[in-house]
């Protein structure tokens, strides 16, 4: 018999669209393997500031937002895996994302990362999410699945 690859899975959303992807991957991975699903989602204190910058919002108003929508994708992504049968369990973090995701993959004792990659992203957030997935392949200690 064949001994199942991945244990333990860890889901980085983010509370946009890209979530309703990288999501069901995550689930038929964690349902191919039996693994147990955990999911993160890190409110992001850089982008805390850059919002800060073009809003008239607080910074404390932005951080309530950011951290709303984050518990709506983990919410979102927990029901979904609950649905499949799939043992999840979810947490919310902040900080910066990348050291956040490589910290929680430590302290958890993952065997997989999956997380997505926006197709469509141009500028500095290109630049930005190019550079928070590159830090995370490079610096994990476990396998990485990055979705598009």
């Amino acid at each position: 018999m064949e001994e199942n690859l991945f244990k333990k899975i860890l889901l980085v959303v983010e509370g946009g669209d890209l979530d309703g992807v990288v999501t069901p991957v995550a689930i038929a991975r964690a349902i191919a393997n039996q693994a147990k699903l955990i999911v993160l989602n890190v409110v992001d204190h850089l982008a805390i500031n850059r919002m800060k910058r073009f809003s008239e919002q607080s910074l404390t108003e932005i951080e309530i937002e950011l951290e709303e929508k984050g518990w709506r994708a983990l919410y979102f992504a927990e029901e979904m895996a609950k649905d499949e049968g799939v043992p999840t369990m979810i947490q919310q973090k902040s900080g910066v994302v990348e050291n956040e995701i490589l910290k929680e993959a430590v302290r958890l004792k993952v065997d997989l990362i999956v997380l997505g990659y926006p197709r469509k992203v141009s500028g500095q957030a290109k630049r930005l999410t190019q550079g928070r997935a590159e830090k995370v392949i490079e610096n994990s200690v476990c396998s990485i699945l990055v979705v598009k």
